[in-house]
């Protein structure tokens, strides 16, 4: 990797850094009833999204390969999307964008997966199971007994029911890319904890949008940017070649 580039990355992460106290300031302070609402920072939190996306878009040579970074890069468009839908209140268009992007992020984070899997060791074809058993399990009582009683037989439970799906799928992947090395290690690594991060944020959104609690709200409404720009910014950096830098 070139200095240059080096340089533009540093200070692309510290100024996401920065972009972060700033929104999430605005965020706990407004938890805490500091201030009445924190309706900046809803704009801010979107600076960071672009910063990242110009991490993912300047990966050039210097990405794991041609493939990947062209499935990472659209992935983050979708995600760009996604976020512009929801500034313009467009909620079904978010979810949209963000099943979009997700789909992407499994075709990425799964290469060679079927080949790795058959050839794995039973103890790690033991923790994938085990990892299946939990997610699924997961999926069916939050919908029995958190979404299902607010939303009812709805289109926007139908929405959340099929991107929570394919979130699931793409956690699973995401653990099974770090369990089976299907990148280099740091850079699995990196898949793992981002994916789990998008997992726990994306559940905290649906939570805000069917509450009616203003303190489930402030509190999920304050956790979910915390989860949420790490999940993108550690998907972002696991595009790069580590053993070059």
């Amino acid at each position: 990797m070139k200095k240059s580039k080096k340089v533009i990355i540093i200070i692309l992460l510290i100024l996401i850094s920065l972009v972060a106290i700033v929104y999430m300031s605005l965020d706990f302070a407004c938890l805490f009833g500091l201030i009445e609402n924190s309706y900046p920072s809803s704009i801010i939190k979107r600076i960071n999204v672009v910063l990242i996306s110009i991490i993912v878009a300047i990966s050039g040579k210097d990405s794991l390969n041609s493939k990947d970074s062209v499935l990472l890069k659209t992935a983050f468009i979708a995600v760009c999307f996604a976020e512009i839908s929801f500034v313009l209140n467009s909620l079904f268009g978010g979810i949209f964008f963000f099943f979009i992007a997700q789909v992407l992020l499994i075709l990425r984070n799964s290469p060679g997966l079927r080949q790795k899997l058959s050839s794995a060791d039973k103890a790690t074809k033991l923790k994938l199971l085990g990892c299946s058993a939990a997610i699924l399990a997961f999926y069916v009582l939050i919908f029995r007994f958190v979404f299902y009683p607010v939303l009812k037989l709805s289109p926007l439970l139908l929405a959340f029911m099929l991107y929570a799906a394919v979130l699931s799928i793409s956690l699973w992947v995401g653990i099974a890319n770090y369990l089976l090395g299907l990148f280099p290690k740091k850079n699995s690594l990196m898949v793992c904890i981002g994916m789990a991060c998008f997992f726990i944020s994306d559940i905290l959104v649906g939570l805000s949008i069917i509450t009616d609690s203003d303190v489930v709200y402030l509190i999920s409404n304050s956790f979910i940017w915390v989860l949420y720009i790490p999940a993108i910014l550690l998907l972002a950096l696991s595009g790069y070649k580590y053993n070059e830098l």
